[in-house]
């Protein structure tokens, strides 16, 4: 019976797979150490294949730092961890489909991209990231590959022999901008391959690493897939800057592919309408019909409001509006004075213009929508105008999407992508992903009762989401005639906590192995494990999403999990019946697998391959 691996996928050994397509030709094998062979790529007949190239001492175009080889290995290279399912901290465990992930995200990215990506792409069309901005201190994230002075210094070539200076080396300059490029470049290389090939991706940063960013994301994406940077105007000016006020950050833009059909677009109001409301004349102003007025109100008196429409064609008009609102074609958008605008909406496909490259949300925006929820302790998060912004723009024209954060911060995103469904009846659903980063005692965090910033992040999005519950259920208490009531959306989330693998490491030498040890190996998993802690593992091997419904059952007294109506069928308990095997088989599940502690000795085994051959044969089984 074949076992399910622990680890991540080996990223090279698709890419030699990918090579192999292109050009068979150029594949050999070789032989490793432990007498095994493998398949690789021969050099020299992939250089007959592409003709000349750039390699050794040759002059070329090039962004590199020390240590940028050993951050592009950092991507490819497997990992033995999983994500723990933590439903006490969730909300709506049962039936919400957005995940929040807490831990390092180099690990998240893994860990996603065996479902989410490569032949299941398509499932994530929109990432957006707010990184940690380069302020010449180390970092949080603490890489394998993160360079210490002395390894700087070694490869830099800014020593001699002796220890000699070479060239200026200050810390503004030198060694934290690698830092930086290395923690980004296996984030962005592994973002790209999450993406649907219709996907997008927007990065902020500030001044400190624009030109690093830039040059990183042509490299990977390509300079035809990275469309540039938005400006977002954040402040209104003033400072105490010696020379320049910088009142504007930048959102790098990319795309998966030029082939597909990749839409940015904001939505257009119709032009040249002119209304009537409360007795002032709307007109248009530019291209949007945006003259405001005394605010709309059924409550109004109604006499009064007919004669002053009068002289505008009257209660005609007003029966007009008053239809066209119930049938939604028009809608009253409401400023920050009370005051609304009667708008009306074109059909999507003609009603779209190019997202503008230029976004004015100021960020002190970020802190009063915090503030409105009531919670404190993050310094700078983005506003939700902000993020909306780009999120409509990438999800206009396809609204049942999946959108990752993995640098989450606060969760502004998954507040974003909340109100957004709320306004627009979008099915969006959120990855956020963010590192458990301490909350240091003096921090404004730990006094209000924080540990780390995943506490606040989920403590937003709990807040932010009865907001906007209780916002769509109050509009709707309010319905007039004919109107359609508003959908509530997707509010909860998923906590998944990444860990070490859930079974032990059994790869030792022989030698390693005490009597003591091969005892307590009778059962490969950790302490303190459970069944969910499992299936989560399982879930990401067979490549299915981590938000599918998780029904258990009980069966001859054994917990089977099914999982997405049935496409997979798992029990983790000790020795499970025949009787129960047979039952698994006969929910026909596209995979099916078990423990080696589920069985009691190798017939136990057979039967349950032989089961699944009687009643589901076309079933993969498998076990861990």
């Amino acid at each position: 019976m074949e076992k399910l691996s622990h680890a991540t996928e080996n990223i090279l050994d698709e890419n030699v797979e990918k090579l192999a397509e292109l050009f068979p030709e150029v594949v050999t094998e070789v032989r490793e150490p432990d007498g095994s062979l493998r398949h690789t790529i021969d050099v020299e007949a992939l250089k007959e294949r592409v003709g000349d190239v750039a390699e050794g001492q040759r002059e070329r175009y090039q962004f590199t730092w020390p240590g940028k080889r050993d951050a592009k290995q950092e991507a490819y290279r497997p990992i033995d961890k999983c994500l723990r399912p933590c439903p006490e901290e969730s909300v709506n465990w049962d039936t919400t489909e957005n995940l929040y992930i807490e831990g390092d995200n180099l690990d998240a990215l893994k860990l996603l991209r065996n479902t989410y990506a490569g032949k299941n792409a398509g499932k994530i069309k929109m990432i957006y990231i707010d990184p940690p901005y380069n302020t010449g201190h180390d970092f949080i994230y603490d890489d394998d590959f993160a360079r210490t002075k002395t390894d700087y210094d070694a490869e830099s070539g800014d020593y001699d022999e002796d220890g000699g200076r070479l060239v200026a080396n200050p810390e503004s300059n030198g060694r934290f901008h690698s830092d930086w490029c290395s923690m980004m470049y296996p984030r962005l290389l592994l973002a790209r391959d999450l993406l649907s090939d219709d996907g997008v991706l927007f990065v902020s940063c500030d001044d400190g690493e624009q030109g690093s960013l830039d040059r990183m994301l042509n490299e990977i994406f390509g300079n035809d897939c990275h469309l540039g940077a938005l400006i977002h105007q954040r402040a209104k000016g003033g400072g105490q800057a010696k020379y320049i006020v910088k009142g504007h950050d930048y959102i790098h833009v990319c795309i998966k592919s030029t082939q597909s059909d990749v839409s940015l677009a904001r939505k257009k109001i119709v032009q040249g309408r002119t209304y009537v409301v409360d007795g002032v004349l709307c007109i248009k102003n530019d291209d949007v019909v945006r003259k405001q007025f005394g605010k709309y109100d059924s409550g109004v008196d109604r006499r009064c409001f007919y004669e002053q429409l009068e002289q505008y064609k009257g209660i005609k008009k007003k029966q007009e509006i008053d239809y066209l609102l119930r049938q939604g074609k028009l809608f009253l958008e409401k400023n920050s004075e009370g005051m609304h605008t009667i708008c009306e909406w074109i059909p999507v496909n003609s009603a779209t213009s190019k997202i503008y490259s230029i976004i004015k949300v100021l960020s002190e925006e970020g802190k009063k929508d915090l503030e409105g929820l009531g919670v404190e302790g993050f310094s700078y998060p983005k506003p939700v105008e902000l993020v909306y912004q780009l999120v409509e723009a990438a999800t206009l024209t396809d609204k049942n999407v999946i959108i990752l954060d993995f640098f989450s911060g606060s969760a502004t995103t998954a507040h974003a992508v909340m109100k957004l469904n709320a306004e627009d009846g979008g099915n969006r659903k959120f990855i956020m992903v963010q590192l458990p980063e301490v909350c240091g005692p003096e921090t404004e965090a730990a006094k209000a009762g924080y540990k780390n910033i995943c506490e606040i992040g989920k403590e937003r999005i709990r807040r932010a989401g009865k907001k906007i519950a209780d916002e769509v259920e109050q509009s709707n208490r309010q319905l007039k005639l004919g109107e359609e009531p508003k959908k509530v959306p997707d509010i909860g989330f998923r906590v998944l906590k990444i860990d070490s693998s859930n079974f032990e490491d059994v790869s030792a030498e022989p030698a390693a192995y005490t009597q003591e040890s091969l005892m307590g190996l009778a059962d490969n998993l950790k302490p303190g494990r459970t069944a969910e802690d499992i299936l989560f593992q399982v879930m990401l091997q067979f490549q299915i999403p981590l938000s599918v419904s998780i029904e258990r059952k009980s069966i001859n007294g054994s917990t089977v999990f099914s999982v997405d109506d049935g496409r997979l069928a798992a029990c983790f308990d000790r020795d499970v019946s025949t009787d129960t095997i047979a039952e698994m088989a006969k929910m026909e599940p596209d995979y099916a697998v078990m423990r080696d502690a589920s069985f009691a000795g190798d017939d136990a085994v057979s039967n349950f391959g032989e089961l699944f051959k009687t009643y589901s044969p076309t079933t993969i089984t498998r076990v861990v």
